[in-house]
C-alpha cells in the first residue's frame, strides 16, 4: 500500500510568535533535538507506516524563497535513498486547505480509493500514525482526526485546571463518547463549548493536528470554492490575516472540519490519544519540544559530566570540569570551554562557549560566540510554560521575558550577564543586559 503524507509547513506570514528564531529559518525547519522539527515527523512516518519506497511525502506551503525546503528535501532523499519527498510551493498563500485543492492531482493521484495523511508541521507528539490508520480501517471511516484530552495537556504543561481557557486557543472537537463520531467542530471556541463536558454522551477534545482523509474532501473544497466566487466581504481565516475573499483561499478548519459532521453519509471519527502534545508557537515551546524528544530518546545513564537526557551531535568535548544537562541538545562543531555549565538549553551548530560560562533556559543560535565567565540565564517557570500555549499578547510579552535567545552570529564579550533577554542576529554584547530586546 502506498501512503501519501502532506505536511503543512505554513508560510511567510505564519509563525510570527516564533520570532526572532523564524527570521532566518522557517519554524518547521528549526532544529529541535538536533534536527529540523519536520524530520521527527518524517522519521516517524518511515518507522510506523510502510517501507520508504511506498511513502510519498509532500511539504506544502508558501515561501518566496524555496531554497531552504529544497535543501531539506535533498538531504532527506540522501538519508532515505528511496523516499519520495517533494516541496510543493503554493502560488501565493491560499490557506490551510487551498494547497491540497490546488495540487490535488499530484497529492491524491489517479487511484479513486486513495487517501492522505495530513499533518500540521508544528505539532509535537508521539505521532500515532500506525494506530490512526488501524482505527481508520477498523471502523470504515471516511475521515479521522487526532483528538487530545485537554486535561492531559493541562496536567503536563499548565498550573491551571481551566480547560475552557485552553480550548479557546485551539480547534475543538465534540464527539460521541461511545462511537467517537464527531458531531461538532469549532475553531478557537468561546468558553460555552465546555457545556458539552457536562453532557453524558459527549466528549470534548483538542484538535491534535493530524488527519486522514479520503477523496471526499475534494468535493467539499470544490463547493467552498464556488461559494467564495459568489461571496462578498471578508472571511476570518485564522491563518490568512483577514484577507479579502479569494476563491482559491480554502480553510482546512472551516471548509472541511467544520462541515464534515453535517455531510450526509460521511463517517467522521476522532482517534483519541493520551500522547503528550504541544504546538511549536514560541521560543519557550521550542525548549519544551526539545525536552520532549530528548526524553523519547533517553537510553544512557548519567555520568559525572553529563546529566541525561542530553544529545551531543558531531562535537568532541576536550575540556575539564564541565557539566551538561539535564535537557540539553548540542549541535555540530561546538566548542565548550573548561568549567562550563549548561542546563535546559538548545545549542546550535558552530557555537563557541568560553571557560566557566553558565547557560540556563536559553537558545543559542548557530555561529554565536560567548566569552569566558559569562552568565546566560533565563528563568522559565510553570507560569512561563502556561503562557507558551496561549495566544494573548499579554501572555507573549510575559513569555519573552523568561528566556534568553541569542540569534545567529551573536557575540557576547567576557564576563557579560544576559538575563531574560532576546538578541537579534549579528549583534555584539559588551555589557550586561536584563529584560531587553536588543535590535
Amino acid at each position: 500500500m502506498v501512503v501519501t503524507a502532506v505536511i503543512l509547513v505554513g508560510g511567510e506570514t505564519s509563525g510570527t510568535r516564533f520570532r526572532p528564531l523564524s527570521m532566518d529559518t522557517p519554524k518547521v525547519l528549526f532544529p529541535i533535538c538536533g534536527v529540523p522539527l519536520i524530520s521527527h515527523i518524517v522519521d516517524s512516518l518511515i518507522a510506523q507506516t510502510v517501507d520508504e519506497e511506498d511513502l510519498n511525502v509532500f511539504l506544502l506551503g508558501f515561501y518566496k524563497d524555496t531554497s531552504k525546503f529544497e535543501d531539506y528535501t535533498a538531504q532527506a532523499s540522501y538519508k532515505y535513498s528511496q523516499l519520495n519527498i517533494k516541496y510543493l510551493s503554493e502560488p501565493y498563500s491560499i490557506g490551510t486547505a487551498g494547497g491540497i485543492f490546488h495540487f490535488q492531482e499530484e497529492i491524491f493521484g489517479p487511484d479513486p480509493e486513495s487517501k492522505i495523511l495530513v499533518i500540521h508541521g508544528d505539532v509535537v507528539c508521539n505521532y500515532p500514525f500506525e494506530e490512526m490508520f488501524g482505527f481508520y480501517k477498523e471502523h470504515g471511516a471516511n475521515s479521522v482526526i487526532l483528538g487530545i484530552d485537554p486535561q492531559e495537556v493541562l496536567s503536563k504543561n499548565f498550573t491551571s485546571d481551566d480547560s475552557s481557557k485552553l480550548l479557546r486557543n485551539y480547534g475543538t472537537i465534540v464527539c460521541e463518547k461511545e462511537s467517537d463520531r464527531v458531531v461538532h467542530y469549532v475553531e478557537k471556541p468561546t468558553s460555552e463549548i465546555t457545556k458539552f463536558t457536562e453532557e453524558t454522551y459527549y466528549r470534548v477534545l483538542l484538535n491534535g493536528g493530524v488527519y486522514i482523509f479520503d477523496r471526499g474532501i475534494l468535493e467539499l473544497l470544490k463547493i467552498a470554492q464556488k461559494r467564495r466566487k459568489n461571496s462578498v466581504g471578508v472571511f476570518n481565516y485564522d491563518d490568512l490575516d483577514m484577507a479579502p475573499v479569494n476563491s482559491n483561499r480554502l480553510s482546512l478548519e472551516l471548509d472541511i472540519l467544520k462541515v464534515l459532521p453535517t455531510v450526509e453519509g460521511s463517517k467522521f471519527l476522532t482517534y483519541r490519544s493520551d500522547t503528550s502534545w504541544l504546538q511549536l508557537k514560541t521560543p519557550v515551546s521550542a525548549i519544551m519540544a526539545n525536552n520532549f524528544f530528548l526524553q523519547q530518546g533517553l537510553k544512557k545513564p548519567s555520568t559525572t559530566n553529563i546529566i541525561e537526557p542530553v544529545q551531543i551531535l558531531n562535537t568532541r568535548i576536550n575540556s575539564r570540569g564541565f557539566k551538561i544537562g539535564p535537557n540539553v541538545s548540542i549541535g555540530n562543531n561546538v566548542s565548550i570551554g573548561n568549567g562550563v555549565r549548561i542546563i535546559n538549553s538548545i545549542i546550535a551548530d558552530n557555537v563557541v562557549i568560553g571557560d566557566h560560562t553558565f547557560i540556563s533556559n536559553a537558545i543559542i543560535s548557530e555561529n554565536s560566540s560567548i566569552g569566558k565567565w559569562c552568565r546566560i540565564e533565563g528563568t522559565i517557570t510553570e507560569k512561563t510554560i502556561q503562557f507558551a500555549n496561549q495566544n494573548e499578547s499579554e501572555g507573549y510579552l510575559k513569555l519573552i521575558n523568561n528566556i534568553v535567545v541569542l540569534c545567529q552570529n551573536t557575540t557576547v564579550g567576557n564576563q557579560v550577564y544576559v538575563f531574560n533577554s532576546i538578541v537579534l542576529p549579528h549583534k555584539e554584547l559588551k555589557s550586561d543586559i536584563k529584560y531587553e530586546i536588543v535590535m
